[in-house]
């Protein structure tokens, strides 16, 4: 991976003992320095013939746009559904949950004013704890999803059909004559489930109260806020599923940034921006990632680093025992190679310059 601690490169190359093969790639991480904030980005990734993943880079103004536009509410069911931690996924990548805010102003520049989060937090690490249980669990049903207006018979060609059968999609007949044929398409809702035997868990009643969950459903499908009926500025009391508003990929990378620790002199010298409580104290963004990522400072050369690198008088470093901040670069390499798609142009390096 690459991190940018303002124009600070450090390159890491990541291996996941639990897994048979190497991850490492070049990456970007914004940090919180102050300065313009124009970037050139794109990601990708190969396999060589040894079993190692690489990223690259990809040009191309469609991956721009997947880079600026919110993850896809399938991704987050796909990494959550594929075993990783679900307050890892969460925290990571979410926004907003039922209302509850996950730093949303983190997914830009540095704010000033410290962001809302312990909501959110305290909910995710219940979710995976409770998930671990025998008292919740995430499961999928299918569901098919209308696309376009409705068609009159006359409107459908048998080319149509064929077409849309080829591309996994089904024409359907509405209940009455007048509603006609709908285009739809088959896809997975991922669901969270209560067991029946969970209602009196003091756990379970405080995960409920945090998501405003309706008490007399044992089922919650995981949607997008886009479709979903929930208004997060004034959320229902009693809702009918978790709706999730999502980060986009590059905003990922900023609001993890925000894990490099800032040495004092590069805070009085006015190379970063701070941000600050209500009362105008420092916030303590460690707080807020709660080990997610951590990307020390050191005067001396450190001794047990996975990597490091020199910079403006200090060595910035990940702790080569730092399984959790490990982990997380691999789990951006995976959101990468998601909303990558197929490369149509490779460059070797990705650079983003952050500002304040």
């Amino acid at each position: 991976m690459r991190l940018h601690y303002r124009d600070l490169p450090v390159s890491v190359a990541v291996t996941d003992i639990s897994a048979p093969f190497e991850v490492s790639g070049s990456m970007a991480i914004g940090g919180s320095a102050s300065g313009d904030s124009n970037f050139t980005t794109g990601g990708g990734f190969s396999y060589s013939e040894r079993p190692t993943l690489s990223l690259s880079i990809l040009a191309g103004g469609e991956f721009q746009k997947r880079l600026l536009s919110p993850l896809d509410i399938s991704e987050i069911s796909l990494l959550i559904g594929s075993g990783w931690r679900i307050d890892r996924v969460l925290m990571f990548a979410v926004e907003r949950l039922n209302g509850l805010d996950n730093a949303n102003s983190a997914s830009g520049p540095t704010p000033a004013l410290a962001p809302e989060y312990k909501n959110f937090r305290e909910a995710a690490m219940l979710l995976e704890e409770l998930r671990a249980s025998p008292l919740v669990r995430t499961d999928h049903r299918s569901s098919r999803r209308t696309i376009g207006a409705a068609l009159k018979p006359s409107q459908i060609r048998g080319d149509a059909m064929i077409n849309a059968s080829a591309a996994g999609l089904t024409f359907e007949k509405g209940l009455r004559e007048e509603e006609g044929f709908q285009l739809t398409v088959g896809e997975r809702v991922m669901m969270l489930r209560f067991r029946d035997s969970s209602a009196e868990h003091p756990k379970v009643r405080r995960l409920r109260e945090l998501l405003r969950l309706h008490p007399d459903r044992k089922a919650f499908d995981i949607v997008a806020s886009a479709v979903s009926s929930i208004d997060p500025l004034q959320p229902q009391a009693s809702v009918g599923e978790l709706a999730i508003d999502t980060r986009s990929l590059m905003g990922v990378p900023f609001y993890l940034s925000n894990g490099v620790q800032t040495p004092p002199e590069h805070l009085a010298q006015g190379l970063v921006r701070p941000t600050r409580t209500a009362d105008g104290q420092l916030f303590e963004w460690k707080d807020l990632l709660g080990g997610l990522i951590n990307i020390h400072a050191s005067r001396t050369a450190p001794e047990n680093a996975a990597i490091a690198i020199q910079h403006r008088g200090y060595w910035f470093f990940v702790a080569d025992d730092d399984a959790s901040t490990k982990t997380t670069f691999m789990l951006l390499s995976e959101l990468f190679a998601l909303q990558s798609g197929e490369p149509t142009r490779q460059r070797p390096v990705l650079t983003l310059p952050a500002g304040g």
